[in-house]
């Protein structure tokens, strides 16, 4: 017989789950619309955001900033490098440092971007009572915590 429990807590896991992955439906249609609409993808967007805010700033600055390892932001500067969204120099006092800015084009996006965001969320977001969208960023932070959270190893327990 199964423990009601835990057929709560697998009915709770079975719901984020799928929630999660409608969350991250929605996100993959509206990067690939900003794609064919703006030649930028969402997580491309989100950096030249955070480096627009940030100023100059290095890869693992960018990183921190906007959540992604700096090989995975490698890659997104390289991208924005190629369409000449941002540029990158190195620093005159010590050559190992290497800083990324938005150029002028870059900065023009920034300032006229699209919504990060799937088209409607911020009016609903917005429609929210101040209450309901405290909580709802604080579930969602608590959430990423806890997803980020790393199992202890055999040996540890």
């Amino acid at each position: 017989m199964i423990d009601a429990t835990k057929l709560v807590a697998v009915n709770d896991s079975i719901r984020i789950l799928q929630s999660v992955r409608r969350i991250a439906q929605c996100v993959e249609h509206h990067s690939k619309r900003l794609t064919s609409t703006h030649n930028i993808t969402s997580p491309q967007l989100v950096a030249l955001m955070a480096i627009a805010q940030l100023g100059p700033s290095t890869l693992k600055a960018i990183g921190r900033a906007i959540h992604l390892s700096s090989s995975t932001v490698v890659g997104i500067v390289d991208r924005l490098e190629e369409k000449k969204l941002v540029i990158r120099e190195r620093d005159t006092r010590d050559r190992r440092n290497v800083y990324v800015s938005v150029t002028a084009a870059g900065r023009d996006l920034v300032d006229n971007a699209p919504s990060a965001l799937p088209q409607g969320f911020s009016s609903a977001l917005g429609a929210l009572p101040e209450n309901d969208r405290h909580t709802l960023v604080v579930v969602l932070e608590q959430f990423a915590t806890l997803l980020e959270v790393k199992a202890p190893a055999e040996g540890d327990i």
